[in-house]
Order: C-alpha cells, then structure tokens, then sequence
C-alpha cells in the first residue's frame, strides 16, 4: 500500500473511532451541524448558490456584500459554539492550559508555538481546537471589515478563499467534510425504504436507489436547521447558508440522476421516468426559493417578512423532498402510502384541494368586497390574500406567482377604496382563471368540487 493510501486509511480509522465516541457522547446531532456549517462556506460563496436577482447577477461589483459577511461571521461563532461542545470540558481546559504554558513561558521567534503544536499533532481533538482557533481570529476580523459602509465582491470571495483554506488545513477535518455518508448520522431508519432497497433485484438499481434514497434524506436534514418554528428572529437569515448548501447538493443529485442513472435506460419504465421527473421538477422547486423567496432577504429589516420567506422556502423544499422519497418508494411498491415514511406527510391531490380552497376563499372575499365597498371588507379581502399568499402559494405552479405577487402588492398599496374596486374587478377575473386551471388537474379526479367552486368555474 503506497504511504499516501496508508495515511488516509489510518485517518480514516481515526475519524470512524473519534464520531463513534461522539455519538456515544450524545453529541452526534452537534457532530452533523458542524459539519453542515462547514459544508455551507465552501457553497455560500459560490455565486451560483446566491439568492441574487437577474439585476443583481449583472452587477456584483456594484453592489456590497457587507451583510453576507454578517451573516458568514454568525455561522463562525456557531462553529466555535459547537467546537466547545463536541469537545469535552476536561479537553478543553487542557488545552487552555497549553495554550498559557506555550505562549507565556517559552520564549521563541517565529510562529506561535501553541499553534504549531496543534498543527503537528493529527488527532480529530487538535484539528477541531485549532480549527476553534483560527475561527475566532477570523471572527475578529469580520467585526470590522462589516462595519465597513461598502464591502465590494473582492473582499467577500477573499474571505471565502480564506475560510475554505482554514477548513481545509486539516486533513480530519477535510475528511468530515468530504465523506459526507456516516453511519453515526445517515442511517436510513424508516422500516418500509430499508425493506424495499433490500428487496430491490437488480444490484445496480439497488446501489443507485440507496445513494438517491440517502441523499434525499440527508437534504431533509440539512433542512431542519432553516425551520423558522426551530429558529430565534435574530438567527433567521443565517438559513442563507445551510440554504447555498442544500441548493447546491441537490443539483449535484440532479447531476448524478441524470448522468449516471438515466443515461441508457429505458425511458418507458416507469422507475427511469421517475427519475426524469426528479430532474424536470426539481430545479424548479429550487428557482421558485432562490429567484423568488429568499432574494435580498439578507438586507431585509422586516422581521415578519423574513421569517416568511424563510418558511416558504423550507416548506417548498420540505415538500419537493418528500415528494421526491415517496414518488422513488412508490416505483418500486406502489402501495406505499407516504405516511408510513413522514407522518406529516402531504399529498398532491391535498395539496392541490388546499389550494383550490384558498383561491375559493381569496375570490369569494373579493366578490364581498365588490358588493359593499367598505373599510371593513377591504380588510377582510386583504387579509385573506395575505393568507393564501403566506400558507398556499407554493402549491401553485410556479408561473402562476408572479400573478398573484404583482396583484398581491398592488392591493397592498392602494390607498382609495375606488382604486381598489378596479384592481378587485381585474384581479377576479384573474382568480376565477386561475380556479379554472387548478380543477384541471388530473389528481383532483376522485376529489369532487364543491358547489361554490362549480359555480365559480362552471365549465373546469
């Protein structure tokens, strides 16, 4: 074996038995965010990866990226936070005392002994106490750089070169990032996809299935960490990172779908349109939350407004994912029902009958307003598109938001009663469309209309 191989297979076994005593600790859930927030600086400075606007896009030199950096500077101090942690407290005091004895009583030019103790040393504690280290001076450094009134694209993809060469100094620590699947934390525990993968015959649908199955899961847990129910107000828009990083691995699931799986099958069998479906779908989802949602929520004040969009965009994603686990399940047994692998687990056709209520609701308060052009039906109408917006917009079709957003705002804004009897007349011929579109849908068969929405839309 060449010496290469052998460091990493004895790196490898250090890293296997040090998460074992982590798991066995009780720290596995801190192991899986430390690794979730380092895995997120190497995408969030990926411009890609960014919620920026098409204007944006065009003009990155122009524009400060300052609240990125607060935001980058955040995810630090939680990594020092969860360093400590992981780190037991004798560890740590040991290493505060190493600390004083080599700074304070040896006497040396040249770098901090202290620092190249921990540099020499290749245990999983050192790397995690000198990457705790290197941390906190950077976080230093971002309390003045962000106080800056203008901080250009230069300065943020130089912080970004530096915070990946730090993480990447250690070679253990590289490797948590790295080898993403460990058993530790992505086990996949439902009884029903570890029966149907087992059973699964041929070895190479298997394979395939069990790394889409475990990437799937994988997102829905990165995606636990931007739940707003979970979530302080001040922490709120720190979800942009674990967000690049969620958007950029499931584009390189996509990737895998389409390039390894999809290639030279046969596009009839149900199973390959599955996964072609993943591929059409998917980044759709994705555009909806980048282009949409969380665009320019890191220079938005509105404390409501943010968490919003952050609840959008995790229950867009939340639910493309288990969609996605539960179409794959479905190949393979088609009688699975989806609550048997997420009790919370939402169909199409009830997604799809939550949103015909809505539009039912939004028109039906529309129409009342139309018949008695008072304040109080004004509110009443406003309210009830400010609920559909915030609960059941994500289960429109994606082409279909911008509609209901430019009405949405110009209601919002308008500031005489009479403006608002025109926009109303305008915007139910727009619902009552978009009503009509909605009950086309094939899955609503078997779900009948009520007869308001019949009357509403006689001829869908």
């Amino acid at each position: 074996m060449a010496r290469d191989d052998r460091r990493s297979a004895f790196l490898y076994q250090q890293l296997r038995q040090w998460t074992d005593q982590v798991a066995a600790a009780g720290k596995a859930d801190e192991l899986f965010e430390l690794e979730l927030w380092l895995r997120s600086f190497e995408r969030f400075f990926r411009i890609g990866n960014q919620p920026l606007s098409e204007r944006e896009t065009q003009a990155l030199g122009l524009r400060s990226w300052s609240e990125e950096l607060r935001l980058v500077d955040d995810a630090l101090l939680r990594v020092v936070r969860l360093c400590t942690s992981i780190l037991t407290e004798e560890q740590v005091d040991l290493t505060r005392f190493d600390r004083y004895v080599e700074t304070n009583l040896v006497r040396e030019e040249g770098l901090d002994p202290y620092i190249r103790k921990l540099v020499r040393l290749t245990t999983p504690q050192a790397a995690l106490t000198l990457l705790r280290e290197s941390f906190e001076d950077l976080h230093l450094l971002l309390l003045d750089l962000v106080r800056l009134s203008r901080l250009p694209y230069a300065t943020f993809n130089a912080v970004g070169k530096i915070l990946y060469r730090e993480v990447r100094r250690s070679d253990l620590i590289a490797m948590i990032i790295d080898k993403k699947f460990k058993p530790v934390h992505d086990r996949i525990r439902n009884p029903a996809i570890r029966s149907l993968i087992r059973e699964i015959p041929d070895p190479l649908e298997r394979r395939q299935a069990a790394k889409v199955f475990l990437e799937l899961f994988r997102l829905l847990h990165y995606l636990e960490f931007t739940d707003p129910s979970r979530l302080d107000e001040d922490v709120l828009r720190d979800t942009l990172l674990p967000f690049a990083l969620i958007t950029s691995e499931t584009r390189l699931l996509l990737s895998y779908v389409e390039r390894r799986i999809l290639k030279g099958r046969d596009p009839d069998r149900p199973l390959h349109q599955v996964y072609d479906s993943f591929v059409y779908c998917i980044p759709l989802e994705l555009k909806k939350v980048l282009n949409t949602e969380l665009t320019d929520i890191s220079v938005t004040r509105q404390a409501e407004n943010v968490r919003t969009r952050v609840e959008n965009s995790h229950g867009i994603l939340k639910d493309c994912f288990q969609q996605s686990v539960v179409q794959l399940a479905q190949a393979f047994v088609p009688t699975l029902d989806g609550a048997r692998i997420f009790p919370d687990f939402m169909a199409k056709r009830e997604q799809s009958v939550r949103v015909r209520d809505g539009l039912v609701r939004v028109t039906r308060s529309v129409r009342a307003f139309q018949d008695d052009h008072s304040e109080e039906k004004a509110d009443l109408m406003k309210g009830e598109i400010s609920d559909f917006y915030d609960h059941n917009i994500k289960y429109l079709m994606y082409r279909d938001w911008s509609g209901f957003e430019l009405f949405y705002i110009e209601i919002l804004k308008c500031p005489s009663l009479s403006g608002l009897t025109q926009i109303a007349h305008r915007f139910e011929t727009f619902l009552v469309t978009l009503l009509r579109e909605v009950q086309k849908r094939s899955i609503l068969e078997g779900a009948p209309a009520s007869g308001e929405v019949e009357a509403l839309v006689p001829e869908a």
